[in-house]
């Protein structure tokens, strides 16, 4: 783990990519999981869930490599805030960091209960094809987990945007992209 440093201002490269990939991975899954299943039952279907399968399967490695790069190489800067608030962003990064381990492994298993079809090349077969509540309530634990992520990521943002327009104190600044 690389030491503080206090004369940095900026998050390295690495570290703002692994960020903002993050959250516009996490957008657009969820925009994608709410037209899913707009679609026709078929091939178009289909696709559109692979779509949506294949983003979490990006997902879950972007997180684990933004995991492995903030304990190994990440640049860290000296803490935002004191006391509380300092406690509550790391409850809010570590949170967010938990549940999106757990929405790409509850997503997994949900793939593997459902049994699905990867873009009509390849068929992952159902877990208990017969037990039809095993997919359904796998799937609203999925569903439950991506609402919780947007409302914490709701008060991450928030919480930057207030730094930024109340408080002005640069923490914003920290995670945009320098050239």
């Amino acid at each position: 783990m690389q030491p503080i440093s206090p004369i940095r201002k900026h998050y390295d490269r690495a570290t703002i990519f692994f960020h903002w990939a993050t959250a516009l991975l996490v957008a657009g899954q969820w925009l994608g999981a709410q037209v899913i299943d707009w679609f026709p039952s078929g091939p178009l279907r289909v696709d559109a869930r692979s779509v949506h399968i294949t983003g979490g399967v990006i997902l879950a490695a972007l997180l684990f490599a933004r995991i492995v790069w903030r304990g190994t190489g990440g640049r860290r800067l000296p803490l935002a805030d004191r006391g509380i608030l300092n406690v509550a962003a790391k409850a809010t990064h570590w949170g967010l960091y938990a549940l999106l381990a757990a929405m790409v492994l509850v997503g997994l298993f949900l793939v593997w209960a459902r049994g699905d079809s990867i873009f009509n090349i390849f068929t992952i077969p159902a877990f208990d094809p017969a037990n039809k509540n095993i997919p359904k309530q796998t799937g609203e634990i999925h569903e439950t987990i991506a609402w919780i992520i947007l409302g914490l990521a709701g008060v991450h943002a928030a919480a930057a945007l207030f730094h930024r327009i109340v408080w002005k104190d640069g923490v914003l600044e920290r995670m945009v992209w320098r050239s």
